[in-house]
């Protein structure tokens, strides 16, 4: 029997959408990976130090608004495809872009330079660190200042890379905007090993630099796009539309940022000689969005243009389907690594970044803050996954709002928990605000589009619950019965021990939970499962 034309286009998108998601994810393992190598190499020259706590405050202010705006699935992006996908072939979508990427330039340099000589009274206002030792704290605000100097330009940068990932992914392109991050990654590293300084200078001229390549090798894809680039100065309709959803886009993101303001100023307040409670959960982050950024990115470049086609065709059951399956395989694949960091995190910890000035004290600090953090993985992916419905839905709107109420909520838990708790409660605290700010957007999302069909998510949530609990428990027994059973004293042979530990017990607690997935048939295992056995025509 042969299908019917709709049926064949359906499964051609399906097979598309594959095709696009096994690509991503594969170009952006290599750049998460890139990420995980910088870090350790960080880690390793620096400790949770001083100089590592000033380059995060600088940080906060400069490379978190590339990665938050500039980023994939930031504002600039998610407005840029939903803006550009219905023009992509009218003949005046080279004209729209040109004056958004004019536009978002002007107003970006601004700011870049507002950030620049305001520097010392940002440094201050978000970590006062009154319960610090006074010549540290001198010392640390004087590195954090030069550090900030330096990445101010990364403001800009944001708006470029942003506006260069939107295009390409409405054209399918979806190469350099997946790898483009491993070249950041790379500069650090380079800039490290060969130009390292005690103040950590060498860190913000090789995210700078790394920036500054991250964009270059993007431009040029986007500007070979199917669009005709023109410029005039006569505004186009789409502008108006675009300024639209950005604006609460970016307010929903400063938001966001805003938490992390918070953090800074309560961990500021736990007492230290030595400083590096905040790189501590710095580092801790950047481990837990590893697998994070991997599973939401390969999901959510393929995934948004999908969605925003849906809602334009009013196509409101298919676009319930494509969320309820998006979040079963999300979660299915999230679930057993959640498990992981949670049953082994110090050898985890240990394995990746306890060498060279990295003490076995830094990695009980970050041991401390990953098993509070390690839950948010599953909220995470939810909470991203439908924020993406309202971008389609072009509502930048109601993500914000709930982003706002947010902010009180993470501040009373921030100050509720970090007296009792130190640096665990910042932590406890960033999982609990996830779990608000999921249940929020679920509960307004119900609202906007009608019962969102999430009760089939339910039993495969149970079962992949279950059979993660048994990854875990499988997986902690295994690698601390190797672990006793090898006593190398020697670094390099103790890192090998470890890291042979802890792949035999993930493998073997991988497998159990594959296998008890499979056992009942859940659709998700049985998918990947087919793909790997099935073989080319």
């Amino acid at each position: 029997m042969t299908a019917e034309p709709g049926q064949r286009e359906h499964v051609e998108k399906k097979r598309s959408l594959g095709r696009v998601f096994g690509l991503v994810a594969i170009l952006t393992v290599l750049s998460k990976f890139a990420g995980l190598a910088r870090d350790m190499v960080v880690a390793s020259s620096f400790g949770l130090s001083r100089a590592l706590d000033a380059y995060n405050l600088a940080y906060q202010l400069t490379g978190n608004v590339l990665i938050l705006f500039g980023g994939l699935g930031g504002p600039f992006h998610s407005s840029t495809v939903a803006v550009l996908t219905p023009r992509k072939d009218t003949p005046d979508a080279g004209k729209l872009m040109a004056q958004i990427a004019a536009l978002t330039v002007v107003i970006l340099s601004v700011i870049m330079a507002a950030v620049y000589f305001l520097a010392p009274y940002l440094v201050s206002l978000i970590f006062p660190s009154t319960n610090l030792d006074p010549q540290l704290r001198a010392q640390l605000f004087a590195d954090a200042v030069g550090q900030l100097h330096v990445m101010a330009p990364l403001i800009a940068i944001a708006g470029i890379v942003g506006l260069s990932y939107g295009v390409l992914n409405v054209y399918d392109k979806v190469f350099w905007p997946s790898l483009s991050p491993a070249i950041a990654s790379i500069a650090i590293i380079v800039a490290v090993i060969f130009f390292r300084d005690d103040a950590g200078l060498c860190l913000a001229v090789g995210t700078l630099a790394g920036a500054i390549g991250q964009a270059l090798v993007q431009i040029p894809g986007m500007l070979r796009s199917p669009i005709k680039w023109s410029f005039n100065f006569e505004p186009h309709p789409g502008l108006k539309e675009y300024a639209s959803m950005l604006w609460p886009a970016t307010i929903s993101t400063s938001v966001g940022q805003l938490n992390t303001f918070i953090d800074s100023i309560f961990i500021s307040q736990i007492p230290s000689v030595t400083g590096g409670h905040l790189s501590a959960i710095v580092n801790t982050n950047r481990l837990v969005q590893l697998p994070l950024g991997v599973l939401l990115t390969a999901m959510l470049v393929p995934i948004l243009p999908r969605f925003t086609e849906q809602v334009a065709a009013n196509k409101v059951e298919d676009l319930k389907k494509e969320l309820a399956r998006a979040l079963r395989f999300l979660w299915f694949l999230g679930l057993p690594i959640t498990a992981l960091l949670l049953t082994i995190p110090r050898p985890i910890v240990e394995l990746l970044f306890q060498r060279g000035r990295f003490t076995a004290e830094d990695t009980t600090m970050m041991v401390q803050a990953l098993l509070f953090m390690a839950p948010s993985i599953i909220f995470y992916l939810a909470r991203d996954l439908i924020t993406r419905v309202f971008y389609a839905h072009q509502d930048s709107k109601t993500p914000y709002y709930v982003a706002l109420v947010a902010i009180g909520v993470h501040l009373f838990l921030d100050w509720a928990l970090v007296g009792p708790m130190g640096i665990s409660g910042i932590a406890l605290a960033l999982t609990l605000v996830t779990v608000f700010n999921l249940t929020c957007l679920a509960f307004l999302l119900k609202r906007k589009i009608g019962n969102l069909g999430l009760t089939q998510v339910i039993v495969p949530l149970i079962v992949m619950i279950a059979a993660s609990a048994a990854c875990g428990a499988s997986a902690m027994f295994i690698q601390s019965w190797l672990e006793t059973t090898m006593h190398s004293t020697i670094t390099i042979a103790r890192a090998l021990e470890l890291g042979l530990s802890i792949f035999v017990a993930s493998g073997v607690g991988l497998l159990l939970y594959a296998g008890l997935c499979l056992s009942f048939r859940l659709d998700e295992p049985m998918m990947v499962f087919n793909r790997l056995t099935r073989r080319k025509a």
